[in-house]
């Protein structure tokens, strides 16, 4: 089992493990292509479907929640029969170089996803020629987002979200895009009671430079999946287990669409969209000398000896638009407060009596 964090090298044992177990193949045969550090990229196709789709997971080093759960999938004892109408093509992780520093861009601090139309980096140069090659019918792009997210109220977190972007900037319901709803208002229906927050719903404000908008914009059926964050689920093992699950409603959907416009849209809409309102911690009436405040604290992840670390720290005070917190403290209830918060010079963060200190996953 992969964790949140892993190096590169232990992803590959991982993977070629699971692959192994399926078709007996090795990894040296699954190479597509190199990063920018000369890491090997892998390419899975499996099944033999007349359906074609292309998945890729973690463009986005510091996000590896649904490579998790691309492992999970490949690994399930129903696999074949949910493929079994499919052609699947996988690229488990397109940043590898990303993967192993735990950033968010590449070796060359480029965001593979604003890098759709320059082309400019050897990741991106290979999911173009993959998608040109292989010709998807259609393309799932998995991604994870940060635990500042939830609904529009500040009420729920956002646990998994989802987005059929737009391919032009008139934001048009063309076929592609219609499709692509109505795969997700199934996952949204069937999966929707399985979630301890929402399943939320993304903005979709078109920019031809990011992959899931430029591939929309080709005709081509897309979706977003984000892996989201509930509760104290840093290890993300819940969003784990619930994008394995949307993963496999989508592939099971691609299989049997049908959907009327109108009713696609309706429903659709219906997804609630999403604000970034939520912090991790939020502590309120918090006495000071100007009076009460509400403290914002957010944990930055950082990564030493191969172990991932989250450090509580201090990114505003009485901000309006934070709205909720995965913890929140109020200090006018709270009897175990001593009045020992600490805040450093890095705005670092930290209370014995509150238990607000780093932690590691």
């Amino acid at each position: 089992m992969l964790t949140r964090y892993y190096t590169y090298s232990q992803f590959e044992n991982y993977f070629g493990s699971v692959v192994k177990s399926l078709n007996g193949s090795i990894l040296k045969n699954l190479e597509i292509g190199q990063s920018v550090l000369k890491r090997s990229v892998y390419g899975l196709k499996i099944g033999s479907g007349k359906i074609k789709v292309l998945a890729w997971s973690q463009m986005h080093g510091n996000e590896s929640t649904t490579t998790r759960a691309i492992c999970e999938l490949l690994a399930s004892d129903d696999l074949f029969q949910i493929i079994k109408n499919i052609e699947l093509y996988i690229i488990p992780v397109l940043n590898p170089d990303g993967a192993d520093a735990w950033t968010r861009v590449n070796a060359n601090k480029v965001d593979l996803n604003r890098d759709a139309v320059s082309l400019s980096q050897p990741e991106s140069i290979l999911l173009q020629k993959v998608f040109d090659d292989f010709k998807p019918d259609y393309c799932f792009n998995l991604h994870g987002q940060r635990s500042i997210y939830g609904s529009e109220d500040g009420i729920m977190p956002a646990q998994v979200s989802f987005l059929a972007p737009a391919g032009d900037e008139r934001k048009l319901f063309k076929r592609a895009r219609t499709q692509s709803m109505s795969i997700i208002n199934d996952i949204h229906k069937k999966l929707g009671k399985e979630v301890s927050g929402i399943i939320g719903r993304y903005n979709d404000d078109f920019n031809i430079n990011c992959v899931g908008d430029f591939m929309m914009s080709k005709d081509v059926p897309t979706i977003l999946f984000e892996a989201g964050h509930s509760g104290f689920d840093y290890s993300r093992d819940e969003a784990t287990l619930l994008l394995t699950k949307a993963l496999k409603i989508a592939i099971t959907s691609v299989s049997n669409i049908s959907f009327d416009k109108e009713s696609t849209w309706t429903n659709y809409k219906a997804i609630p969209k999403m604000s970034a309102n939520y912090v991790d911690i939020l502590i309120k009436n918090y006495k000071a000398t100007s009076g009460n405040q509400s403290l914002s604290i957010r944990y930055h992840e950082q990564v030493k000896d191969s172990c991932l670390y989250f450090v509580p720290v201090l990114i505003g005070i009485n901000r309006k638009e934070v709205l909720n917190g995965h913890r929140v403290i109020d200090l006018e209830q709270d009897q175990h407060f001593k009045n020992d918060l600490i805040v450093t010079g890095d705005l670092e963060i930290y209370s014995e009596s509150l238990n607000i200190k780093i932690f590691a996953n």
